[in-house]
């Protein structure tokens, strides 16, 4: 969803976004009417149907009154809506509304920071926010251009803000961060894909088992449940990062401290807007104590609104502040800020391939292809180097228009949904295709392999693949994609921290005299917000000699490439970066070495970064033995309270607007 939002904005009446997914259709057009028409509007913006022609009235003489018809609006409500644009509806309005750092605030003024005496029985609620680390390398980003100063580590600015937030005059909050929960969701979806690949190979279900889809981005789960309902056994069902961190919250945690569910308010920090609709979803909310697991979502955009409405100074020193710490402690009952290889939007796919990798009897290497050039679409080959068989074939997948080409490719693969019914006759096309490819691809590589000669440094994937007898993956169907609805991931996410372009002024903004005034006072259009950043000022220019801002692309609608890079780099600012590819050599095969090398050691010399890795291994040694004991002492032996904690359902829900197919031309007014 759009990073600003205004009510002005919302209407229950479609103006589709250009990105609008939700397809129009053409309606069967009725017997025509005698006689012409012509649309007219009233003054309260209703739309209506008048015949040109006068009708008879009963009675003498001529009629002067016309037929009027009045049309209908294309109205989308949270069940038509697939969270994938700029649009949303009141419904939504109301759901965000709820949802702000107003209601924090409001929380702060009334929540009591010790029991009245008087009232003994009623004690405070103990506030909890929970900030994700997206939202803090947002917040870094900002903070650093708003006030050209270095960035602040993502450790750092969480212990300034949790020692500005625990005054009690700021509310009293115990402050994490979201990683060990994140850490419990990538553990319980290895769990899950190991199930989902033995029932596979033992066919103990006859409902297709993979790929397996990550289910961590709303938009995406979101969309599934609304247009995709035949794939929904495909999604994961282990919690995100969120539904988990609500559960420590409420459940362990309150269990901890003495605190019923309904005695915590619990809120989380998250990049994106449909986090709030996450936490709306009936699998968090607790019926015997009438609450939710995650109170209250604010984007990172709203936690700063929060903060500065608060007082906070990002660049004030606490004590402590780059301390390390192994364990939990009376701040944060977990590890704080867990290191992790792989994306920054939660790292499934990598998590898996590791796993993967660490299991398998023989040596892997990994090949990657991207899809049309993009990285935002990624095939990702595992392959065994002895035997060269693809023993896993996974995708990184952002972006909705990646996201509905992913549909397609996965309908095909296990003949589900309206991609496999429209496409069966495609299969033997696709492969033809595939068999093409690869005849292809061996004669581009004939000379070396018969020469065995190679460039290091410049052999490509395909190349690899040719010289080490290793196979292509063409035919292979794919065992895991990592699913976000962002392009770009969760960094570059709606409720982001966002940079701002200067205005530029139009020879036609010069002729007006005065801006725009909407209904509740503010000039149209509204400027930006978020950070400034500058511009090259060679730029092209448009004929109106307005700058044409190449860094603004269409598929980062509210950022630039350039922004969430920075927003990147912060992410993995003091944390492991990805391990570097394995080289492609066929004469340097030596995985020994190569998993040295992501250990941190080259030869037996440490790269630098030992103490710093071992550090790291031991936090996540320790984090891992936390998580079975949390999951022991909520669970036991209970496999069924287990699954409850752990995993969440999807249901398909029946859409009006897409059942009929999509919305009529007659019905959008665009």
């Amino acid at each position: 969803m759009a990073a600003g939002l205004t009510i002005t904005d919302l209407d229950d009446f479609l103006t589709p976004s250009q990105a609008c997914i939700i397809p129009v259709r053409n309606k069967p057009t009725a017997e025509a009417e005698e006689g012409s028409t012509e649309i007219q509007i009233d003054s309260n913006n209703n739309y209506y149907e008048v015949s040109t022609y006068p009708t008879d009235n009963a009675g003498p003489g001529p009629s002067t009154t016309n037929a009027k018809k009045a049309l209908e609006k294309a109205e989308i409500n949270l069940n038509d809506c697939l969270a994938c644009s700029g649009c949303i509806t009141s419904t939504e309005s109301m759901l965000i509304t709820l949802q702000s750092q107003n209601e924090v605030l409001q929380f702060i003024s009334t929540n009591p920071t010790a029991v009245d005496p008087n009232e003994p029985c009623h004690k405070p609620r103990l506030p909890i926010l929970s900030i994700s680390p997206q939202a803090l390398a947002s917040l870094s980003a900002a903070y650093s251009s708003a006030q050209s100063k270095p960035i602040i580590p993502l450790l750092t600015l969480l212990r300034r803000i949790r020692c500005f937030l625990s005054k009690p005059e700021h509310g009293g909050w115990k402050v994490w961060d979201t990683t060990f929960a994140r850490q419990m969701s990538l553990k319980e979806t290895i769990v899950e894909y190991k199930e989902r690949k033995s029932n596979k190979d033992k066919g103990k279900s006859v409902e297709v088992q993979l790929p397996m889809l990550a289910s961590a981005c709303p938009g995406w789960v979101c969309y599934a449940e609304k247009a995709q309902g035949e794939m929904l056994h495909l999604l994961s069902a282990a919690r995100s990062s969120q539904g988990i961190i609500g559960a420590l919250a409420k459940i362990w945690y309150g269990h901890k401290t003495s605190h019923k569910p309904n005695e915590i308010y619990h809120v989380t920090a998250m990049p994106c807007y449909d986090k709030k609709l996450e936490a709306s979803r009936s699998d968090f909310y607790s019926s015997l104590y009438s609450t939710k697991d995650v109170d209250c979502v604010l984007t990172t955009g709203e936690l700063d609104l929060l903060l500065q409405e608060l007082g906070f100074d990002p660049y004030q020193p606490v004590p402590g502040e780059d301390l390390p710490q192994l364990e939990g402690s009376e701040d944060s009952p977990f590890p704080e800020m867990l290191t992790h290889e792989g994306s920054s939007s939660g790292s499934y796919l990598a998590t898996i391939i590791r796993d993967i990798q660490s299991t398998h009897h023989n040596p892997t290497r990994i090949t990657t292809r991207e899809i049309r050039g993009s990285t935002d679409n990624v095939e990702y080959l595992v392959h065994d180097t002895l035997t060269g068989e693809v023993i896993f074939k996974g995708a990184k997948v952002y972006g909705f228009r990646n996201l509905q080409n992913l549909v397609r490719k996965v309908g095909k693969e296990t003949g589900i949904g309206k991609a496999a019914r429209s496409g069966a006759g495609a299969g033997k096309l696709s492969l033809a295709v595939a068999a093409r490819r690869r005849k292809a691809k061996a004669a581009s590589t004939t000379d070396g392999i018969n020469t065995g000669t190679s460039t290091p440094g410049s052999i490509s994937d395909v190349d690899s693949i040719s010289s080490l007898n290793l196979q292509s993956g063409e035919d292979k169907k794919l065992d895991f994609v990592e699913v976000m609805a962002c392009p770009g991931g969760c960094v570059n996410g709606g409720g982001q921290m966002k940079p701002v372009l200067p205005p530029t002024i139009t020879n036609k903004d010069k002729d007006k005299d005065k801006m725009e005034i909407d209904e509740e006072g503010y000039t149209r259009p509204l400027p930006d917000d978020g950070t400034d950043i500058s511009i090259d000022q060679t730029a092209s220019k448009a004929k109106d000699g307005s700058l044409i801002n190449s860094g603004v692309e269409e598929s980062m609608r509210w950022s630039t490439k350039e922004w969430v890079s920075k927003v990147e780099n912060i992410y993995w600012t003091g944390l492991p970066t990805p391990p570097p590819s394995p080289p492609l050599e066929a004469s340097n095969i030596d995985t020994k070495s190569y998993q040295e090398k992501i250990n941190g050691h080259v030869n037996g010399h440490t790269n630098g970064n030992d103490n710093s890795n071992s550090q790291n291994q031991d936090k996540n040694a320790k984090a891992d033995l936390l998580c079975e004991k949390i999951i022991t002492d909520v669970c036991g032996d209970d496999s069924d309270k287990r699954w409850e904690f752990l995993r969440t359902r999807f249901r398909k829900v029946d859409t009006d607007i897409l059942a009929q197919g999509g919305i009529t031309l007659d019905a959008v007014k665009w």
